[in-house]
């Protein structure tokens, strides 16, 4: 299987790296330094999950989840919150603009990691299911392989 692509976006270049050097054996990691850079690089790239910094200048990472979240190619990609504002007002906040996981900065290598392994794979759950309710996975032998896939992490 290819690896999945994650979108880091994040203000600053220090946290763009540590999130890069914590993924990159991983997966496909892609770096945005701004919300707009960030917006862009998910329409176009289409990126698997979204680790997104909540406060950055001009277009916030709020924005940007609320952006996502109403675009219809991208409302579907996880974005998970990587900030420093981690009171439950500002949580509150992102879960409603979108995300589906918060992680307090400074961020633990182990805790990022096993939430976006968590995230990527409810959503290769989700895409399975709606591939065969859809009727584009109808063969039993391609379904057997499908599900098979979704036990690889």
């Amino acid at each position: 299987m290819n690896k999945a692509t994650i979108l880091v976006i994040d203000d600053q270049a220090t946290a763009l790296r540590v999130m890069e050097r914590m993924l990159t054996d991983d997966y496909v990691v892609l770096t945005a330094n701004s919300g707009e850079q960030g917006l862009d690089i998910a329409k176009h790239k289409m990126p698997d999950l979204i680790l997104l910094d909540m406060v950055m200048p001009e277009l916030s990472g709020i924005e940007v989840c609320q952006h996502l979240a109403g675009d219809p190619l991208t409302r579907r990609i996880p974005v998970i919150f990587v900030t420093s504002m981690d009171d439950r007002h500002n949580e509150e906040t992102g879960f409603r603009a979108g995300a589906v996981d918060y992680i307090s900065k400074p961020p633990s290598p182990g805790i990022v990691r096993a939430r976006v392994k968590v995230h990527l794979m409810k959503t290769r759950q989700a895409r399975f299911v709606e591939a065969v309710a859809s009727g584009k996975l109808a063969d039993l032998e391609n379904i057997r392989e499908a599900a098979k896939n979704l036990l690889d992490p």
